[in-house]
C-alpha cells in the first residue's frame, strides 16, 4: 500500500498541470488531423493520407469500419474505402484525433482502469454521444462533430493520471478493479484529493481543443451544470448512465436521467432503441480496445 498524503500529493499534481511544458504534447499525427479539421478545404485524401503514415491507426480505422452495425465487414481492406463508404470524413478525423493523440500517454493495459476498459467504455460513450445528438430536438444548441468528441475524450484524465504518476495510477486501478461496487471518482478524492476530470480538464485545454470539450470533460459528472456548453455536459452524462445500466454515475443523484433527456429533446422510447444499438456492439467494442493495447 502506497503512503500518501492527499494534499501534497493533490498540490503537486495541480502545479504540474499549470505548467503546461509538463503535460505531453500532441503526437504528430494528431496535429496533422487537427489541422485538417481546422481547414474547410480539406478533403477526404488528405484525410486518407495522414491516417496512412501510421500503421497501427490504420489497421484501427478498418478495424472499425469492418464492425456488423456498418454491414460491410471484411469488404473493408483499405483507409480509404473505411473513410469514403463507411465512417465518412467528420467521424473517421474526429475517431483517428482521439486514438492518435492518445499515443503520446502511457496507460497499463489491463484492471478496470487499464487501456482495454477505458478505451471499450469510450468507444461505447462516444457511439451513444453521437446517437443522442442525432435523435435530439435540440440541435441548435449542439455540434454533431463536438458531441462525438466529447464523448471520444471524457476520459482522457485517466491517461494524462497514468502517464505522469504510474505508481500511484496502478495503485488506484487495483481500488478501483478490487471494489467495482464503489465509486471511483469517490475513490480518486478520498485517496489523491484530485480527480480524473480535473485533471482531463487541463489536458484538452494544453492540447488547445475546443472549449466544449475541455467544459465537458471538467463537468461531466455534475449534469445540473447550468453554464456555458450545458448540453454536451448533460449528453455525456446520459450517455455514460444509459451505458451503465442506468445507474447514476456522478455527482447528481437528484437528477434523474428522464429530466436530462427532456432537456436534450429526445424520447425515452428512441433512447432505449439506440441503446440496444450500442450494447449490440460491446463486444466488437472490446475487440477494438483490446487492439489498442496490443
Amino acid at each position: 500500500m502506497l503512503n500518501i498524503n492527499k494534499k501534497e500529493f493533490s498540490q503537486n499534481f495541480r502545479n504540474i498541470l499549470q505548467q503546461t511544458g509538463q503535460i505531453p504534447p500532441l503526437p504528430e499525427t494528431a496535429r496533422e488531423l487537427i489541422r485538417l479539421r481546422n481547414n474547410v478545404d480539406s478533403n477526404l485524401t488528405q484525410l486518407v493520407d495522414v491516417i496512412e503514415k501510421d500503421p497501427g491507426l490504420s489497421a484501427f480505422v478498418i478495424k472499425y469500419a469492418r464492425m456488423s452495425v456498418f454491414g460491410y465487414g471484411e469488404r473493408i481492406v483499405a483507409v480509404h474505402q473505411a473513410v469514403s463508404l463507411v465512417l465518412g470524413f467528420n467521424t473517421a478525423l474526429n475517431l483517428s484525433m482521439s486514438i492518435a493523440a492518445s499515443g503520446c500517454l502511457r496507460l497499463p493495459n489491463h484492471g478496470a482502469l487499464g487501456r482495454v476498459c477505458i478505451w471499450s467504455q469510450t468507444l461505447e460513450c462516444a457511439a451513444m454521444c453521437r446517437e443522442l445528438y442525432q435523435l435530439s430536438g435540440a440541435k441548435r444548441l449542439l455540434n454533431g462533430d463536438i458531441a462525438y468528441l466529447c464523448g471520444l475524450f471524457h476520459n482522457f484524465g485517466y491517461l494524462l493520471f497514468a502517464h505522469l504518476y504510474p505508481q500511484e495510477f496502478s495503485y488506484l486501478n487495483d481500488l478501483v478493479t478490487r471494489y467495482p461496487d464503489q465509486d471511483a471518482r469517490a475513490l480518486q478524492l478520498q485517496v489523491f484529493g484530485i480527480t480524473h476530470d480535473t485533471i482531463g480538464m487541463y489536458l484538452i485545454k494544453a492540447w488547445d481543443l475546443p472549449e466544449e470539450i475541455a467544459v465537458t470533460v471538467a463537468e461531466q459528472h455534475f449534469p445540473d451544470y447550468s453554464g456555458k456548453h450545458a448540453m454536451y455536459v448533460k449528453l455525456v452524462a446520459v450517455a455514460n448512465r444509459l451505458l451503465q445500466n442506468e445507474t447514476v454515475v456522478d455527482g447528481c443523484p437528484y437528477v434523474d436521467t428522464v429530466t436530462l433527456m427532456n432537456d436534450l429533446e429526445v424520447s425515452e422510447s428512441s433512447v432505449m432503441k439506440a441503446l440496444g444499438k450500442i450494447r449490440d456492439c460491446q463486444q466488437e467494442f472490446h475487440t477494438l480496445a483490446q487492439s489498442l493495447a496490443a
